[in-house]
């Protein structure tokens, strides 16, 4: 994961640096997701440019291209679920990206389309059965075939990455009154996606992404603010801020 708080720090400083004016945390979040989003949608681009140029599909065993990395950025985002019925469909879990594998009682389902299930429904020798089981898709989730299977449904699945928060509070009275500036502070306590209101302005979630990504997250923000800045920009900043660390320790 990448830090949240050392982002939004370098946001800050840079921004501040280039005259742009103030990025408020409700700002600066809804750029973070952005950037984010669009980081993790190019992982699948990257892919996909790879397997065009190539022919090969198999890129996790394939050390010399350059998706590789994409790849393993991927796999941190790899779930696997148990789904849970609803109208005769098995619902997608709340985080879902991208399909993988659909597992009824531990055997891989075929998949098939709305029209390819037809024929196979009528079919004496390829009418599904619970050995054989075959999957069609739809919005909300997966129809499992043969319609007996109400149960042992399970997803392997690409989750997409939780929002990133920046949570804050801000200084009491008494705080003001003893000189602390009356401006957002950095709130670390954690955020749960599934007990927590986004809206709220405390707690914090870090980015999902590797940290590898933390240049590129400060240049696609900066970007998006409407601030032009070269990675290399990026780099000097964060080590002048690391070496400024290192002498306040000292």
């Amino acid at each position: 994961m990448v830090n949240i708080n050392t982002v939004y720090n370098a946001v800050l400083v840079i921004t501040n640096k280039d005259n742009r004016g103030y990025i408020t945390p409700e700002e600066f979040n809804s750029l973070a997701t952005q950037a984010q989003e669009s980081i993790f949608a190019s992982y699948f681009l990257r892919e996909m440019t790879y397997e065009m140029q190539t022919g090969n599909s198999n890129i996790q065993s394939d050390f010399s291209n350059p998706s590789l990395t994409a790849a393993q950025k991927i796999s941190a985002f790899y779930n696997t679920a148990t789904l849970t019925q609803a109208a005769g469909v098995f619902t997608y879990p709340i985080d879902f990206y991208k399909l993988g594998v659909v597992n009824v009682n531990e055997v891989a389902a075929d998949h098939a389309s709305h029209e390819e299930i037809k024929y196979i429904n009528l079919s004496p020798l390829a009418y599904p059965v619970a050995s054989q089981p075959v999957y069609t898709l739809n919005k909300e989730g997966v129809k499992i075939y043969p319609s007996t299977v109400t149960t042992g449904v399970t997803l392997d699945y690409l989750s997409k990455p939780v929002k990133p928060k920046w949570g804050y509070i801000m200084p009491t009275a008494q705080q003001i009154a003893a000189g602390v500036p009356n401006e957002p502070i950095y709130d670390p306590t954690q955020f749960d996606p599934a007990a927590d209101s986004y809206t709220a302005t405390a707690k914090s979630y870090n980015f999902s992404l590797d940290p590898s990504e933390q240049s590129e997250l400060i240049v696609r923000i900066l970007s998006y603010a409407g601030v032009v800045i070269k990675q290399g920009d990026v780099t000097q900043f964060a080590l002048g801020k690391e070496q400024e660390l290192q002498t306040t320790e000292q």
